[in-house]
């Protein structure tokens, strides 16, 4: 069952997804489309699931589910998976990119996590940078805890 995006409660349990490149307008179009139509169907043991998903920056997609009407199983959350794999298949956009995203200024830019403590040495990341969490799990932490300073993330090991 598809619902807005902001009506879904602070406990919704999200999954936050990066594509490994900026998407245009009319793939995010093309998207929407499809999820729309797959989140509105979603079932966890043959019950609905009151879900729904946003794109953030042109790169992110979160999908979030109100767990107080069904929790999703292990299968909707692998089906959820597969509608992933089904758009990399068909536009060619990886949602499962693990570089780590940062704010320089107002300019969203990524480096790969192995590079983690070489992007600090080299004075690309301090510890106020600006670092987007995608371990978040409820939609309040996503509103919260999504954005953190590199000193309050995993990163934080690099500057002491």
């Amino acid at each position: 069952m598809l619902v807005a995006f902001d009506s879904l409660p602070d406990h919704a349990k999200v999954w936050v997804y990066q594509a490994n490149r900026i998407l245009d307008e009319t793939e995010i179009n093309e998207i929407t489309d499809y999820l729309s139509e797959q989140v509105a169907n979603w079932e966890s043991h043959g019950s609905p699931l009151q879900a729904s998903f946003k794109f953030f920056y042109d790169k992110f997609l979160v999908l979030g589910v109100n767990t107080d009407l069904q929790e999703p199983s292990g299968c909707s959350i692998d089906s959820s998976t597969k509608w992933l794999k089904n758009i990399q298949q068909t536009l060619n956009i990886d949602f499962f990119d693990r570089s780590i995203a940062y704010f320089e200024n107002e300019t969203l830019n990524f480096f790969p996590v192995l590079e983690a403590k070489k992007q600090v040495l080299v004075g690309n990341i301090n510890a106020e940078t600006t670092l987007l969490n995608h371990q978040v799990s409820t939609l309040a932490d996503l509103k919260n805890n999504w954005k953190l300073k590199a000193s309050d993330s995993f990163m934080k090991k690099y500057f002491v």
